[in-house]
């Protein structure tokens, strides 16, 4: 069982709460987290803020089942749907929920960068994301030879191409980009 707070470390104390009304709730907590919240392993002292525990259990539950909620503004995909089928509803989706796809990927044991090759009928394909990463790679270098005017005209792109993203009506064309 994994941590119900850190969803990282094997849990080591298992804990069960029944309400007044009958329904059951689990926590699994690593060593780790249980010293960080005042709980030891020893059974004389663990009575002591299990109340405070739970609570902040249903806090952190609430943050997950928010961030999980989220929707991409392009396809309208939920962060829960990606993370149950393990497919993206569309490119934006991988910026949108960049740190949580990358956590999930990590979950999974794929901690690489894909670095294949564009498919030859696609590579004449551009999207958004692509226009996107490649704006921000000269934004980014242009920040670092402290040359501002490039700097500001990239993130004026950027700008764009959001709202583009989102909204459908701006078009950057290739040569504006380079």
């Amino acid at each position: 069982m994994i941590c119900d707070f850190c969803h990282e470390r094997e849990a080591v104390i298992f804990m069960e709460q029944t309400t007044t009304d009958g329904s059951r709730r689990k926590i699994n907590i690593c060593l780790e987290c249980a010293m960080e919240r005042g709980i030891s392993p020893d059974p004389k002292s663990i009575e002591s803020s299990i109340g405070n525990l739970f609570r902040e259990l249903a806090n952190v539950s609430k943050k997950i089942s928010e961030r999980e909620n989220k929707l991409c503004p392009v396809c309208g995909t939920s962060l829960k749907e990606i993370i149950r089928n393990g497919k993206t509803g569309c490119p934006e989706c991988y910026a949108i929920f960049k740190n949580d796809v990358r956590h999930f990927l990590e979950t999974n044991g794929i901690k690489e960068i894909f670095k294949g090759s564009m498919p030859a009928r696609l590579s004449s394909v551009r999207s958004v994301l692509n226009d996107r990463v490649v704006l921000q790679n000269k934004l980014n270098i242009a920040i670092q030879k402290e040359d501002y005017e490039k700097a500001a005209m990239y993130r004026d792109y950027l700008k764009a191409l959001e709202k583009s993203a989102v909204s459908g009506s701006a078009e950057i064309s290739s040569g504006e980009i380079g």
